[in-house]
């Protein structure tokens, strides 16, 4: 399965995408690196300026409010549900442009990969918790039965003060190393397993932090891993003999691909929540119950976010019927704009990648004010998913 918009471009991200998204790396750690042949974040965030994207919108509650935040945006979960909801928004945004006197920017394939990549990236990212909440569950929650944090708490597990907490994927991968220990354990004493909340999750984690020391050293697993590698792990480890993910799997336990996207805490929560039926179901099928480590986690949690990023793969079948009804045709079919019909649109040079799709979507913003106020036809995901499938079969890879 491609895991890329534009298999020619390499990842290179790592401190400065963090810094652009306004994420915090602690002194002394470095962000995992990205070695996927993919887009490169870093410069999608460096497009999302130069374009003049931030103009409007704003990342994760940081910058404009004219348009909606694209780090939480639903329609940003997948690149077809973002081309749908940027080109149904197009007319409205290029009168705000004339409005305000800008240049409608085009958009070139690779930039359009750039700049996707950045905000499915930016999507990724959760805040920072809220320590004096967090110090309030960890009563609740019992953990302070087992757990020492801040002097306060039981002696049965390992002390919280000094723990590597500032990657949530380092912590969904010690869940899941320790799930079997910590179950056994609390059976034993009686504690009532408690469930948490991404949010909760947050909160416990930043008064976690607080107490510790910035690390001095080390690999702190901070962006997402390498797609290719965590599809071989989820393989490996054994996860696709009883999870769906993509085109692959089992289905004794749930679609992953199909769970809605999930923020880095919210995926730890998750862990911590099922990973105690995950390894008994896993047991019971006599399936050995893998470790995973930090960079492994991240690998795992990279491709399962591939799977949701393409969420939605379309039928080529379906594509050139799509022209027709999604009301391409009312321009680009005989006497239009594009006079030549479905198959002269089909090929147009360098519509065979989800990048130029998105790119000539956008490019769209330039008609003239005459073309934009007509009535606009609004796409679904879905239908984008079918044109790009279409397109990619009229001689052009992927």
């Amino acid at each position: 399965m491609p895991v890329s918009l534009h298999p020619a471009r390499t990842a290179a991200c790592g401190l400065v995408v963090a810094a652009a998204c306004g994420v915090l790396v602690p002194r002394g750690a470095s962000a995992q690196e990205a070695t996927t042949p993919a887009q490169n974040v870093a410069a999608g965030a460096r497009v999302f300026g130069a374009k003049g994207c931030s103009g409007c919108h704003a990342i994760n509650g940081v910058g404009a409010t004219v348009g909606p935040d694209l780090g939480r945006a639903a329609g940003v979960a997948s690149v077809y549900g973002l081309a749908a909801l940027m080109w149904n928004h197009l007319p409205a945004m290029a009168s705000r442009m004339r409005a305000t006197g800008t240049a409608a920017p085009r958009v070139a394939p690779w930039e359009a990969a750039d700049l996707v990549a950045f905000l499915f990236w930016a999507g990724y990212v959760s805040p920072r918790g809220d320590a004096a909440a967090g110090q309030r569950l960890f009563g609740e929650k019992r953990c302070i039965m087992c757990h020492q944090a801040r002097g306060i708490g039981g002696v049965i597990g390992p002390r919280l003060d000094g723990l590597r907490a500032e990657s949530p994927i380092d912590v969904a991968a010690a869940f899941w190393n320790h799930a079997a220990t910590m179950e056994h354990e609390m059976r034993e004493r009686g504690i009532v397993r408690p469930t948490l909340t991404g949010r909760e999750l947050d909160d416990l984690l930043a008064f976690v932090r607080s107490g510790n020391p910035p690390p001095e050293a080390g690999a702190v697993n901070v962006l997402p891993g390498n797609p290719d590698a965590g599809r071989e792990l989820f393989r490996a480890k054994g996860c696709v003999r009883c999870h769906r993910a993509g085109r692959e799997g089992g289905t004794r336990g749930p679609d992953l691909g199909a769970v809605p996207r999930r923020d880095p805490v919210a995926f730890a929560a998750a862990m911590w929540n099922r990973s105690p039926g995950m390894i008994q179901a896993m047991r019971a099928a006599g399936i050995a119950v893998p470790e995973l480590s930090g960079a492994e986690m991240a690998d795992l949690v990279a491709y399962l976010g591939t799977t949701q990023y393409l969420a939605g793969e379309g039928h080529a079948s379906r594509g050139r019927e799509r022209l027709r009804s999604a009301g391409c045709l009312a321009c680009h079919g005989r006497g239009g704009p594009g006079a030549g019909g479905a198959g002269a649109l089909a090929g147009r040079s360098g519509l065979g990648t989800r990048a130029a799709v998105l790119a000539a979507l956008w490019n769209h913003v330039a008609l003239p004010e005459s073309t934009l106020s007509r009535t606009w036809p609004t796409l679904e995901p879905g239908v984008v998913a079918d044109l790009v499938a279409y397109f990619a079969t009229q001689g052009r890879g992927r």
